[in-house]
């Protein structure tokens, strides 16, 4: 069978929704189509692999991926490129992969391809699964996602004389008291900026207090949720801020 008849599709998955007895669906993250969703069975032999593969993050090689005429995608059988067996066992790491699957669901719109953030994202699981430090690998995907996604404030780093607030969704400083989740006071705006133009290495290996950590990833979700959709809640938040603290 050629390549084009048994055709081979990258994914991320994300999450798996009950759709009727015996089936699912199991939305994944793709480099060509985005957030799509794929018919899958359920209760089948294998079904903790079937879990395994289903998982939040898992790394996935789709073999005879098509799209069904109702806008749902099925394909023959899913391979991993890579085991993501510590991503899968440790619970600090799936925190982490369950984290970042949900960013990915809430802040992209589904069907809308973004090549360089499902690049960037399949980068961070492998880092997920092999790097012994991972505290801060969900932080540099957030500065990665807003630069690849042209997102980079073009704005001083340091505020004006003038400035009370910086404006996420302006992406500019502005005059005015910093109230609401929309508004950063200088002293966050300016850590917001500074780490902007920070190589990604460095962001998952630099030292940085898991306060200022978590508020700088909360800031990065929000300022990503205004300019690509709409702000919305993470439930998996509280789960990691949970595992990670130090």
């Amino acid at each position: 069978m050629s390549p084009e008849e048994n055709p081979k599709e990258a994914a991320i998955a994300l999450a798996t929704v009950r759709h009727k007895d015996g089936v699912a669906i199991l939305r994944v993250f793709t480099r060509e189509h985005g957030i799509v969703g794929c018919l899958v069975r359920e209760g089948t032999k294998g079904a903790r692999r079937g879990r395994n593969l289903h998982a939040p993050l898992a790394m996935l090689d789709l073999v005879g991926f098509r799209e069904m005429k109702n806008g749902l995608f099925r394909f023959d059988r899913a391979e991993r490129p890579l085991p993501q067996e510590r991503t899968l066992l440790e619970v600090p790491r799936s925190a982490v992969a369950m984290f970042l699957a949900e960013v990915i669901l809430r802040t992209m719109e589904a069907e809308a391809p973004h090549p360089e953030v499902f690049d960037a994202l399949w980068e961070t699981a492998e880092c997920l699964e092999r790097d012994s430090a991972f505290a801060r690998i969900h932080l540099a995907f957030l500065v990665q996602a807003v630069r690849v996604q042209g997102l980079r404030p073009d704005a001083p780093v340091e505020p004006p004389a003038w400035a009370g607030r910086f404006n996420l969704a302006k992406a500019d400083w502005e005059s005015g008291p910093p109230l609401g989740e929309d508004f950063l006071s200088p002293s966050e705006a300016t850590a917001f900026l500074r780490i902007q133009g920070t190589e990604i290495d460095k962001v998952r290996s630099q030292p940085l207090p898991s306060d200022a950590r978590n508020q700088l990833v909360l800031q990065h979700v929000h300022y990503l949720q205004l300019h690509l959709s709409n702000p919305k809640p993470l439930r998996s938040w509280d789960v990691l801020r949970t595992v990670l603290a130090e």
